[in-house]
């Protein structure tokens, strides 16, 4: 079912009031779960990239979202890798369906679909010189995409971007301020 503009238009402005400062994980959290809430995701996360170009978990809705995320080899070669590398929307529509017609993931889907995802979305989060991240949303069951999926979650980017720049801006301390200023740097060099 495509998402209604005036339901998207009213949870990105309900995540107006949201500040890196006091609380990045906290906000970057709310973000997420906005995004899997509307989406009717049963997963959502957020990966950064490091020092190497390795994307690693930085928030998630659940422990689904973190077990997918965490994972090297569905991180390293699956939709997040895609959205990352390329810069565009990645899509999965059936972790099984791909693997058995030979899908662009091959043995990744397998990977993702035992950790309880069967279909991803994932969105680049880019601070103008380049992805420094991605935005996935993950369903237990196959999901057809729609473009209004794809621009939703996009949008979402373009609210987790926000914040994470303006938390680089602010020099906010912390573990995932450290990992949001590499991978900043990151997309700088490249």
């Amino acid at each position: 079912m495509p998402i209604n503009p005036a339901l998207l238009a009213t949870s990105i402005g309900a995540l107006a009031d949201l500040d890196p400062e006091p609380d990045l994980p906290a906000s970057l959290q709310r973000a997420v779960a906005a995004a899997k809430q509307l989406l009717d995701a049963d997963a959502a996360g957020i990966t950064l990239t490091d020092a190497t170009g390795e994307l690693h978990w930085a928030s998630g809705s659940d422990q689904r979202a973190q077990a997918v995320e965490n994972d090297r080899e569905a991180c390293a070669a699956g939709p997040c890798a895609e959205a990352f590398t390329t810069g565009r929307p990645a899509v999965m529509y059936d972790a099984y369906q791909e693997r058995r017609r030979g899908g662009p993931w091959g043995e990744v889907s397998l990977t993702i679909a035992d950790l309880e995802a069967r279909s991803a979305l994932s969105v680049p989060i880019d601070l103008g010189h380049g992805p420094i991240g991605t935005l996935d949303i993950y369903t237990t069951n196959p999901r057809g995409w729609e473009h209004t999926d794809v621009c939703a979650l996009q949008a979402y980017a373009g609210v987790v971007a926000g914040l994470l720049g303006a938390a680089t801006k602010a020099h906010i301390g912390g573990g995932l301020a450290d990992q949001l200023q590499v991978a900043a740097l990151s997309a700088l060099d490249q």
